[in-house]
């Protein structure tokens, strides 16, 4: 249950700071400081372009893009690497994700699940063992992104610097996931249905939409994301066994696929 509180507030708190109009700067000079306000969404390239910024001054409004939102910042990084835990079972898994442009990116998990004994006496009328390897590639839209603030300082040579703060992120997903299965299964001996014996490797594919949010610092980030979708193709095992109704959420097993995951990672 804290997990889940967790996972919440990583999605809600985005939209509060989407609601935020503007963000105090600081100046450091040699000898003082200024400081004044600007919408650092809107004024994202001016430092680049001019590399003099006085000290005090507000960037005029011709020099920033046209973003009414304030919601269209471009990211720091754009190679993202995290470690996942996957609330059902759970699991833990690794995520790598590229951005292609400043709103689409394309993301790759390694995710492992295993189902021992104990497990399947628990969640099924079966007995026996499951390993499961998914391989989810994952199309996200960034519907949102906003710089929390920069702060700029001048060097010693009198040479004005600037540096990104943090970013807060919120997109949407299309995950389509096959998985592959090593099975050892007998159907129980208390079960009125028929005998079943499962040996060897089977494949199953589904596929999910989610949102998710994320916290940006200069590399690190952390956030979570909350899909749901079904099976495309069912593995054999999962059509002979019946999961008990008390038992559902174990993702791997079910026919509806729900996923809640909580993440870390490193930008670069």
């Amino acid at each position: 249950m804290p997990l889940f509180f967790v996972m919440l507030l990583a999605l809600l708190c985005p939209a509060l700071v989407y609601s935020q109009d503007g963000t105090v700067d600081t100046v450091y000079t040699d000898t003082h400081k200024v400081t004044y306000v600007i919408n650092t969404a809107k004024a994202d390239g001016q430092a680049k372009d001019a590399n003099a910024v006085t000290p005090g001054a507000v960037v005029p409004e011709n020099l920033a893009p046209k973003d009414s939102l304030g919601i269209s910042a471009p990211p720091n990084k754009r190679n993202r690497f995290s470690f996942n835990l996957i609330a059902q079972n759970l699991n833990f898994a690794m995520t790598y994700e590229r951005l292609l442009t400043d709103f689409w990116s394309l993301a790759v998990r390694l995710s492992y699940a295993g189902f021992d004994e104990s497990d399947l006496r628990s969640y099924t009328d079966g007995e026996g063992t499951i390993n499961a390897i998914s391989t989810p590639m994952m199309l996200r839209w960034y519907w949102g992104r906003r710089n929390l603030g920069k702060y700029r300082y001048v060097g010693p040579s009198g040479k004005n610097y600037s540096r990104e703060q943090k970013q807060v992120e919120g997109f949407l997903q299309l995950q389509v996931s096959p998985v592959f299965y090593n099975v050892d299964l007998d159907r129980d001996t208390s079960s009125y249905k028929e005998e079943v014996h499962l040996r060897g490797k089977e494949y199953g594919l589904y596929a999910t939409l989610g949102l998710g949010g994320r916290y940006c610092y200069e590399h690190f980030f952390w956030g979570s994301e909350i899909s749901i979708g079904r099976f495309i193709r069912r593995a054999e095992f999962q059509d002979e066994l019946t999961i008990y109704s008390s038992r559902y959420g174990t993702r791997l097993l079910d026919k509806i696929v729900a996923e809640s995951i909580l993440f870390v990672g490193w930008m670069f």
